[in-house]
């Protein structure tokens, strides 16, 4: 396990992640914004049988509050129509060896009504940590999700 420090270049994605019936392409590295404990994150595409897009998954290196708290390193959004067939479930399977190699562990976070994204992070055998009050002057706490549930994750 490397654990990339500040001040490191972050590792480059393996080419090929792939769990069952999803391929994960990356797309590019978005910049953190220190001041405000945005971290820096891998986005990737999420592509089904046939290379059809349904969602996305990020990859958060770096241990602000922000992530810790509210978004946690491993962050995913399923599109509407393709919801109900395990693409969360597979895509972190996917992006779990390139996240083992920088972290043993990392923070999963849900809003506790989002019962499929519960399912999803339970599926993967996360252990639950707490619920959490959100910072109010938080992304998250202003877009309406005043509380988190964390998981820790080993993947």
């Amino acid at each position: 396990m490397t654990k990339v420090r500040a001040e490191e270049p972050l590792p480059i994605p393996p080419e090929t992640l792939s769990s069952g019936a999803v391929l994960l392409r990356f797309d590019r590295i978005v910049s953190g914004e220190p001041s405000r404990g945005f971290v820096p994150f891998y986005h990737f595409r999420i592509l089904a049988a046939g290379g059809t897009d349904v969602g996305h998954i990020n990859f958060r290196v770096g241990d602000t509050d922000h992530v810790q708290v509210s978004a946690g390193h491993i962050g995913y959004v399923v599109l509407e129509p393709f919801r109900g067939h395990g693409y969360a479930f597979q895509a972190c399977r996917a992006i779990a060896p390139f996240v083992r190699s920088v972290y043993g562990a990392v923070i999963i976070t849900c809003d506790p009504d989002n019962h499929a994204s519960r399912r999803t992070i339970e599926r993967l055998g996360a252990s639950f940590i707490e619920e959490v009050a959100v910072p109010v002057n938080d992304p998250h706490y202003q877009r309406g999700s005043p509380i988190k549930r964390r998981y820790q994750w080993t993947p």
